[in-house]
């Protein structure tokens, strides 16, 4: 009984901790088009900072879900700053970009007003009738899960002596019901968006022509 038991025990163990690597966690991923034409100018980094309700958790910031690992949203907003940094270095959106230089043409800093995914599974997966989650999925083609989320980013560029020269404002959002797979995992539909909203960014400083104007002085 004692190794019955032993082994009760020791199985128990196991799934607690393979549940808790099993653990879904965002991480910011961006993709830009490459830049056309680059704006010819230096710019400086700085940081990218959430909006006060995402700090204080009156609003969703990251992934919510059943598995969900929650990121604080210090460690959050650097990811997304260094993932920003990156996306814009590999799409050319400036002849150079870099988080310090002694002698920038612009500054670049920015603020995350939103950027979370809930996803879950869908009322009816829970009804206590037996196999109807799987009969519904197969042969109903009724999707199981369900997740809504939305990126909203603002970024700011200033002259080296701190004047504003543009407000850039990029946003997407989406709501779909789904069957889970390897293709889509938990965060992957908020890297989707957030690429999308940066995209809408860059196309915005790309067709700026006083932002050009000044970046060519």
């Amino acid at each position: 009984m004692r190794d019955i038991g032993s082994a009760f025990l020791y199985g128990l163990i196991l799934a607690a901790a393979v549940a808790a690597c099993s653990k879904a966690e965002f991480v910011p991923a961006i993709t830009l088009a490459p830049a056309r034409p680059i704006i010819d100018a230096t710019a400086e980094f700085h940081d990218v900072y959430p909006a006060p309700a995402l700090v204080s958790g009156k609003e969703s910031f990251g992934l919510a879900g059943p598995d969900a690992k929650p990121v604080p949203p210090r460690v959050l907003a650097n990811q997304v700053q260094e993932e920003l940094l990156d996306a814009f270095e590999q799409a050319g959106v400036f002849s150079k970009i870099t988080p310090f230089d002694r002698q920038p043409d612009l500054i670049l800093t920015g603020r995350i007003n939103a950027l979370y995914e809930h996803y879950h599974p869908r009322v009816w997966t829970k009804l206590p009738l037996p196999y109807f989650g799987k009969m519904a999925a197969d042969i109903l083609d009724l999707k199981t899960h369900s997740s809504s989320g939305e990126a909203d980013l603002t970024l700011f560029l200033l002259t080296k002596s701190g004047e504003l020269i543009g407000t850039y404002r990029g946003s997407s959002s989406f709501n779909e019901n789904f069957n889970p797979t390897g293709e889509m995992p938990p965060g992957a539909r908020l890297n989707r968006a957030l690429a999308e909203a940066v995209q809408k960014i860059q196309d915005q400083m790309l067709h700026d022509s006083h932002l050009r104007t000044i970046a060519s002085r």
